[in-house]
């Protein structure tokens, strides 16, 4: 009766285990999530900012978002830097565009000196 019992509770053990594979990728439902977040253990008033946000999983673990204020604290500034990054390229290119017209004034300058010097050199039969 011992042995019964026994073999019961080894098949039912080994059929949860054979289970659970098969049950825990059939549970990854999408879902989305609210949080909020409150440092217990902050060392200075910096860290011991709340924080919260939103949480969207998708069907598979590696099709998850979080958007959470500490993020997107930091939003403002990031946009700064990249109107500055566009600011820098265009005063950049801007002078770059300027020093080959002057280039090209120069050059064309040297040019026509250099057909007036032949006009004048040639004979008035050329």
């Amino acid at each position: 009766m011992v042995i019964k019992h026994l073999a019961i509770t080894a098949a039912a053990a080994a059929a949860t285990l054979f289970a659970a594979n098969a049950f825990s990728q059939e549970l990854n439902a999408p879902t989305t999530k609210f949080f909020f977040s409150i440092p217990l253990d902050a060392s200075n008033k910096k860290e011991f900012t709340p924080n919260f946000g939103l949480q969207f999983q998708g069907s598979r673990p590696y099709q998850a978002v979080q958007v959470d204020y500490q993020t997107f604290r930091f939003l403002p500034a990031a946009i700064a830097a990249l109107e500055i990054k566009y600011i820098v390229a265009g005063v950049v290119a801007i002078g770059a565009a300027a020093a080959v017209a002057h280039k090209d004034k120069a050059t064309s300058q040297s040019f026509q000196q250099q057909q007036q010097a032949q006009k004048d050199a040639c004979p008035s039969t050329c």
